[in-house]
């Protein structure tokens, strides 16, 4: 039976894409797009970036300011744009502002409460600063219905997402087994794939309809496009285990 659910933060329960649309504007590069070129398409080009360059910052190779840079010259790079340093770095204070006034998904409060109401405990896995984690948290008023012992940051815990440990340490602080255990995140190659090789069942929030990728594409995982569809996908799971409800 499933004990304990845990969330991704950035873009499951909240839409990242909004306050970057906002901070794209607020800092004048949304006139740099040429072709038809999106928000979403940079966003998703920033994120692929931001993945890959993550792993090197958490060896301590590469400073977090200088990710943030990098990331973003580089997305642009891509689509044939050439951007400053200084342009990058306005971005990011701007996206830092919007991220001040977030609001959570639609269906998060009611899908929390259904989880609750079956005795199920909640929490929080993320990659990021603990400080400016913690800072989105409060802002989405996360913490009235997840206790703070159960926001797991990885610069908190000393190792990130996608390695795999990052599932097994949160497990063994929860002290179930990795089969009772379920993670919901949007990305496959930090949330799905690693927390699948951990034991856990991945459910893959794909509100953007995005494609496996790497070599774990026979990953075992439920997957829905909108939060308010989880509910429903876990108890239809454990049917299929156990043959009865949550």
């Amino acid at each position: 039976m499933i004990k304990a659910v845990y969330f991704d933060l950035d873009d499951t329960l909240y839409d990242q894409l909004m306050p970057f649309q906002l901070a794209l504007e607020a800092s004048g590069l949304t006139k740099l797009a040429r072709g038809g070129l999106t928000a979403e398409a940079i966003f998703k080009r920033i994120r692929l970036h931001s993945d890959r360059l993550w792993s090197i910052h958490a060896e301590g190779k590469l400073s977090l300011a200088e990710l943030r840079i990098r990331r973003t010259t580089e997305a642009f790079a891509e689509i044939g744009i050439e951007i400053t340093d200084e342009a990058a770095d306005a971005l990011q204070r701007n996206y830092e502002l919007e991220q001040s006034r977030l609001l959570l998904r639609d269906g998060v409060l009611t899908l929390f409460g259904q989880l609750k109401a079956k005795g199920i405990k909640l929490g929080l896995i993320t990659n990021g600063p603990v400080q400016h984690q913690l800072n989105k948290v409060t802002a989405l008023g996360l913490l009235e219905v997840i206790d703070k012992s159960e926001v797991h940051i990885s610069d908190g815990m000393g190792i990130a997402k996608p390695d795999p440990e990052v599932f097994r340490h949160v497990q063994r602080l929860s002290g179930y087994l990795p089969e009772e255990l379920v993670y919901v995140g949007d990305a496959w190659h930090n949330d799905i794939a690693p927390s699948s090789s951990a034991g856990w069942t991945p459910v893959w929030l794909n509100a953007r309809m995005q494609e496996p990728s790497g070599e774990r594409i026979s990953v075992d995982y439920l997957t829905c496009q909108s939060i308010s569809e989880v509910y429903a996908k876990l108890i239809l799971h454990e049917q299929s285990k156990t043959g009865c409800l949550l």
